[in-house]
């Protein structure tokens, strides 16, 4: 199963992962994200990133999803929030966006709506 992008109202990019993801599933995924983000023309936005249903990120992905993240912040990216299911998800998701070395505004959330809330108010911090 595929990694899904939608754009959403309010400059928001989601990213819908699958319960698994596979290296190639990542590499598509990271081609047309970097595509979508340059169609942009360095205009802001924000990621609502959903791993509800991924409970671990293959280990074999994750140092190209940190990059993908500084890449993003620097083309745009002003905000993320991450959808997880459990405190395990949470503790990658964090450490990934420190790996990243994002500067940027970061939360996780434990629902869609919660998240969508934080990315439409931000002044809400």
């Amino acid at each position: 199963m595929k990694i899904e992008i939608a754009h959403l109202p309010h400059d928001i990019i989601e990213i819908i992962y699958p319960s698994e993801v596979t290296p190639k599933d990542v590499t598509e995924y990271v081609e047309q994200l970097k595509k979508d983000i340059t169609a942009r023309g360095g205009a802001e936005w924000s990621a609502l990133v959903d791993q509800s249903k991924l409970r671990v990120m293959p280990a074999s992905v994750v140092g190209e999803m940190a990059r993908l993240n500084a890449y993003a912040q620097q083309r745009g990216m002003k905000r993320s929030a991450r959808v997880v299911s459990d405190p395990g998800s949470g503790l990658q998701a964090w450490r990934m966006t420190k790996n990243a070395g994002l500067t940027i505004p970061a939360k996780t959330f434990e629902t869609r709506s919660e998240a969508l809330s934080w990315l439409e108010a931000p002044d809400a911090d």
